[in-house]
């Protein structure tokens, strides 16, 4: 009976907080094109490299063609992912990654647990230099056993490593070249789970609800806290990537995750921070869009360039952003090391500190999107460049006079107008869509 009560409380929170299915819903074909660097058919990339797009007038295609999958629970996804060849995948329902048939091991609160979770840790620290019997003792134990002024180092830095890739073979979904997956309504999708998209090729993800990606053993680094690792989905060298038309959050508030605090050997009072980005895009991706997605209700929200110093990302990093809504978010919307990258028809809600950030030898163009507050719009960060034009509420201070490339030179794509932009995207980004064959 208390399974049932929590089930049923967890569904009713996610509808007061995201909003029902929406009543006129897009429809998702396979014969849907990208719009954006995603659907580039040239032959070379901004480097002078040869390329062969998977197809020849549309860009990325995913598994067009091949066998087709449905899936409805854990198991049947995590083998449905391994198969190579092409293939497109239909997810039927919501599949929760850390449920292998007890329940989820996710908490309902920011400083709770659940059996489930508090067994993982008990039987893997049993016997270590750090024996915990649940979730909260290792929460204090491990905060309590570095300075804040230290990387993680020796035997309790190897149990900390050990739980944290035990907990990544529950979660992680491995996608393979030439690969569909598509949410077959508007309840289908993941939680908990990170979607990896890593050294392949023509990867299409589409219409899925994809949140919770939840990590309960972030790592002590200097310095800097607690940080967690795997994002909702993680893109990472890897070429021709669509993701369209998801939903991408994080059900714990800001606020809430800010109370979940612990103490240092040196009395430093250190949040417990279980998320990482929504989607992380890094490491010479090239030919990637993300569109019509609403990303919503996290901190570090989308990461475009992990490092100054990786120069490898230099002409590379080819990724547009389109009709995406970035809704009671913090920051990292995305924030932009070296890539060429095009903005245009996104809306901006409810920021909590700000929207794009200029870093290392970024290129932005930006076009017709919609900042709901000009303050907020961008960082006073000025180590790239950024053009924009017809955008609302943008902030003007360091942007720049000229536009460093021209979008259209690479790709077809329309621009809605910036009056009517707000409207529009609110109605139809995120998982709204219903397969339609």
């Amino acid at each position: 009976m208390k399974k049932i009560l929590f089930i049923a409380s967890v569904l009713v929170f996610g509808a007061s907080m995201f909003g029902a299915p929406k009543k006129n819903a897009v429809k998702i074909s396979l014969d849907d094109t990208p719009i954006g660097w995603a659907s580039y058919t040239g032959t070379t990339d901004l480097a002078g490299e040869t390329v062969t797009p998977p197809d020849a007038t549309r860009g990325t295609v995913g598994g067009f063609g091949g066998q087709e999958i449905t899936v409805t629970n854990r198991a049947e996804l995590l083998d449905a992912v391994k198969i190579e060849g092409k293939k497109i995948i239909y997810i039927q329902g919501l599949i929760d990654m850390t449920d292998t048939g007890d329940g989820s091991l996710i908490p309902s609160t920011v400083t709770g647990s659940t059996p489930g979770l508090d067994q993982f840790i008990a039987e893997r620290t049993a016997g270590t230099v750090i024996p915990c019997q649940n979730y909260k003792e290792w929460k204090v134990k491990y905060t309590g056993s570095f300075k804040a002024s230290d990387d993680q180092y020796g035997p309790v830095g190897e149990v900390q490593a050990k739980l944290n890739a035990d907990w990544g073979e529950r979660i992680i979904l491995r996608i393979n070249n030439d690969t569909t997956i598509i949410g077959l309504d508007q309840n289908s999708g993941i939680r908990g789970g990170s979607w990896q998209i890593i050294d392949v090729n023509n990867v299409i993800v589409r219409n899925l609800s994809i949140g919770d990606c939840y990590n309960p053993f972030p790592l002590i680094e200097s310095d800097d806290g607690l940080n967690a690792d795997y994002d909702c989905i993680t893109i990472r060298s890897s070429k021709y990537v669509w993701i369209d038309h998801c939903r991408l959050y994080s059900t714990y508030s800001v606020e809430d995750l800010n109370t979940d605090k612990y103490e240092t050997s040196d009395h430093e009072k250190t949040k417990w921070q279980v998320y990482d980005g929504l989607c992380d895009i890094t490491r010479t991706c090239d030919f990637v869009t993300v569109s019509w997605c609403k990303i919503m209700n996290h901190e570090k929200t989308m990461l475009i360039g992990n490092s100054d110093k990786f120069t490898a990302d230099v002409n590379h990093q080819t990724i547009t952003l389109h009709h995406n809504w970035f809704d009671s978010c913090v920051q990292r919307l995305p924030m932009v090391r070296f890539a060429t990258l095009h903005i245009f028809n996104c809306v901006y809600t409810n920021m909590k500190r700000y929207a794009i950030d200029r870093r290392q030898d970024c290129r932005i163009i930006s076009e017709n999107n919609y900042f709901e507050t000009e303050i907020n719009s961008l960082t006073a960060n000025v180590k790239g460049s950024f053009f924009d034009k017809g955008s609302i509420n943008v902030k003007k201070a360091g942007m720049s006079a000229t536009p460093s490339w021209n979008p259209a030179s690479y790709y077809k794509y329309k621009l809605d107008p910036s009056k009517t932009v707000l409207k529009t995207v609110q109605a139809q980004a995120g998982n709204t869509g219903t397969f339609v064959k």
